[in-house]
């Protein structure tokens, strides 16, 4: 049975549709009326992604550097694979002037590469099948695999980010992180306690 740790991203209009719109009033008038508050959604939205992509890349951050691989990678090899929605604050170029340097790049799911390339995987929106197929191909490698969608954590990523609001906490399944081949300083454990009694 696994076990698990919970804790706490124009359209051109023809002519006579347009007059069509503008001369049918109500219509033309409820739009208007409407366009504020699609805008004010549109705006919040947008907020929250972009408070939502910088907690990622805290937490992402924090979790590597509480990471160690029985051989130090330098710099840490960080592989983002699939659609992600929250991952953008990964690529800056920053990282790789931080003491301990991460270089990030962008790689297909199905990329040999993922293996050979990678001491740590952001993985994105990938079904609980090809999340479970991913294991066998980087298995015996040391590799962590973090994954941006997957609530209940039981498909074999060590670290899966769970969105609360803005805020961004993660779930640990232990029998994955066992299997990973890297160790996790335990105040990561204990913080993932900490957040699940919250």
């Amino acid at each position: 049975m696994k076990r698990s740790e919970y804790a706490s991203s124009s359209t051109n209009t023809a002519k006579g549709s347009f007059r069509s719109l503008f001369f049918s009033r109500p219509l033309f008038l409820g739009l208007l009326l409407l366009m504020p508050f699609c805008s004010q959604a549109a705006t919040e939205s947008s907020e929250l992604t972009q408070s939502r992509t910088q907690a990622v890349t805290t937490v992402v951050l924090g979790i590597i550097s509480y990471t160690r691989w029985s051989t130090p990678p330098n710099p840490v090899r960080l592989c983002v694979t699939a659609q992600t929605r929250y991952a953008d604050g990964l690529f800056s170029p920053l990282l790789l002037e931080a003491p301990h340097p991460i270089k990030t790049q962008r790689l297909p799911l199905d990329s040999g590469k993922l293996s050979q390339q990678c001491d740590v995987i952001y993985l994105g929106d990938v079904s609980n099948t090809q999340r479970r197929a991913l294991i066998p191909r980087i298995a015996g490698h040391s590799i962590l695999v973090i994954s941006e969608n997957d609530t209940e954590c039981s498909a074999g990523s060590a670290f899966c980010l769970q969105p609360r609001g803005e805020q961004i906490g993660f779930k640990v399944n232990l029998d994955a992180l066992a299997r990973s081949g890297v160790r996790v300083h335990p105040n990561v454990l204990q913080l993932a306690r900490k957040l699940g009694s919250s």
